[in-house]
C-alpha cells in the first residue's frame, strides 16, 4: 500500500481574478459536466495505478465551491469508494465567499470535509475590486460566521499583501481585522505579476506599478509581528496557524513526500518521478476518455533531484529539516554534499544548526530565494 496526499483540481471560476495565473477557466455547463464525468474516470485509473492509501485530499482551483454541494460530495464520495481513505484524515475545500451557501456548506461537513480555505485576500472593498474579485469583505465575514455555525472548527484565510496602491496601513487593518475572526490558520502571501494576467496587461500600460520593495519588506514583518501578537505560529515562509492547526496537506509537499492529482494541469510527485495533467480541459477530458491517464509529461527523478527538492522545500518549513532523517533517507549527510555552501550560509547568517535539525534564520527566510539557490545540485 502506498500512502499520498491528494489534490483534486476544479478549473473552473466565474471571471478570472486580475492577478491570477491558474488553470482555470469561465464555467460553462457542457463543459462543467463532461470534466465531471472525467474526473470520476480518472478516480478510477489513478486507483487503479496506485492503489493509494490517501493521507489528506485537497479540493483547490479555480473555485471549488463554484459547484455544487452534491458535485462535491459525488467527488469525494468516488474517492472514498476506490482509494484507501483513513477516517479522520485532512479534507480541505478552497471555498470563495460569494459561493457559499448553508446547504453546501452542510453536505461538506456531513461527508468528512473539515477543513475550509476562504479566498478573501483582502478585507477592503476598493482593492478587492482593484484584484477583480466578485465578493466584498461582508461576504467573507458572512460565510465565515456560516461555516462556524455549521460547525467547522478548522478555517483558513488566503490573504494577499503587496497589491497596487496597497499602503502598510491598508494591510495592518486587513490582518487585524481578520484575527478578529480567530481562524486556525492564516495564509499571506506577497503579489508577484504574472505573464498573462490582466496585472500583468495593466503593468505594461501603466496603469499599476510594481510594489516598492521596501513596502513590500514592511509589509511581510509587520505580518509577523501582527500574529505572533495574536498567537499564530510562522511553521511556513507563507503560513501560520494557532497551535497544532498547521495544514497536514501542505506539509506532506513542503516535506517532499508523495502526492497524488487529479483534474487539469495539476501536478504531482508520486515518489519516483513528478509529472503534471493536460492543462486544457476538453483534451483532458479526451484522453481519459480513451481510458488513459491524461499526463502531460512524467519524468523519473534521479538521487539529485530527490535531494534538492527535500532541502529546497524543507528548508521552506520554520522547524526545518532533520539531519537524521536526511541521511535515512538519502543514504548521504547534508555536509557530505553541502559543505561549501552550508559554511558560506553559516558565516552569512542565513542558516543555523538547531539540535538535529537545519533551518533558515529570519535573515535566511527574507532572503530564502537565494539561500535556497545554494543547494541546487543539477
Amino acid at each position: 500500500m502506498n500512502k499520498f496526499a491528494l489534490y483534486i483540481h476544479i478549473p473552473f471560476c466565474s471571471s478570472k481574478c486580475y492577478y491570477c495565473d491558474f488553470n482555470s477557466v469561465k464555467i460553462k455547463e457542457g463543459l462543467l459536466q463532461r470534466f465531471l464525468q472525467a474526473l470520476q474516470k480518472e478516480i478510477e485509473l489513478i486507483a487503479n495505478k496506485y492503489t493509494p492509501e490517501i493521507r489528506s485530499i485537497f479540493i483547490g482551483g479555480g473555485t471549488p465551491s463554484i459547484l455544487s454541494g452534491q458535485q462535491l460530495v459525488s467527488i469525494l464520495n468516488k474517492c472514498y469508494q476506490r482509494f484507501d481513505c483513513q477516517s479522520g484524515i485532512e479534507i480541505t475545500v478552497e471555498t470563495n465567499p460569494e459561493t457559499v451557501t448553508t446547504q453546501k456548506l452542510k453536505l461538506l461537513k456531513e461527508n468528512g470535509v473539515n477543513r475550509l480555505s476562504f479566498g478573501v485576500q483582502s478585507f477592503d472593498d476598493q482593492l478587492l475590486q482593484r484584484l477583480g474579485r466578485k465578493h466584498t469583505a461582508q461576504d467573507a465575514i458572512t460565510a465565515f460566521n456560516l461555516a462556524r455555525e455549521i460547525g467547522f472548527s478548522n478555517l483558513n484565510f488566503d490573504l494577499m499583501f503587496a497589491l497596487p496602491g496597497q499602503s502598510l496601513i491598508d494591510w495592518e487593518e486587513s490582518l487585524t481585522q481578520a484575527c478578529q475572526f480567530e481562524p486556525e490558520h492564516l495564509a499571506t502571501y506577497n503579489l508577484k505579476i504574472e505573464e498573462g494576467t490582466v496585472f500583468a496587461q495593466q503593468l505594461q500600460q501603466g496603469k499599476i506599478d510594481y510594489c516598492e520593495e521596501e513596502l513590500d519588506l514592511a509589509m511581510y514583518n509587520k505580518t509577523l509581528q501582527i500574529l505572533a501578537k495574536e498567537g499564530y505560529q510562522q511553521y511556513e515562509i507563507s503560513n501560520f496557524a494557532k497551535q497544532g492547526a498547521e495544514s497536514i496537506h501542505n506539509q506532506i509537499y513542503w516535506k517532499n513526500e508523495p502526492y497524488l492529482a487529479l483534474g487539469p494541469g495539476a501536478y504531482f510527485c508520486d515518489g519516483q518521478g513528478r509529472g503534471y495533467n493536460l492543462a486544457d480541459i476538453c483534451q483532458y477530458c479526451q484522453q481519459i476518455e480513451q481510458d488513459q491517464l491524461p499526463w502531460a509529461d512524467y519524468q523519473k527523478l534521479n538521487r539529485l533531484e530527490k535531494i534538492e527538492e527535500t532541502i529546497i522545500l524543507g528548508l521552506r518549513l520554520k522547524s526545518g529539516i532533520s539531519l537524521a532523517k536526511f541521511e535515512k533517507r538519502h543514504q548521504i549527510s547534508i555536509f557530505d554534499l553541502y559543505q561549501p555552501e552550508v559554511d558560506k550560509l553559516l558565516v552569512q547568517g542565513l542558516i543555523e544548526f538547531k539540535n538535529d535539525r537545519m533551518v533558515l534564520t529570519e535573515q535566511g527566510f527574507l532572503l530564502a530565494n537565494q539561500v535556497l539557490a545554494n543547494f541546487i545540485l543539477s
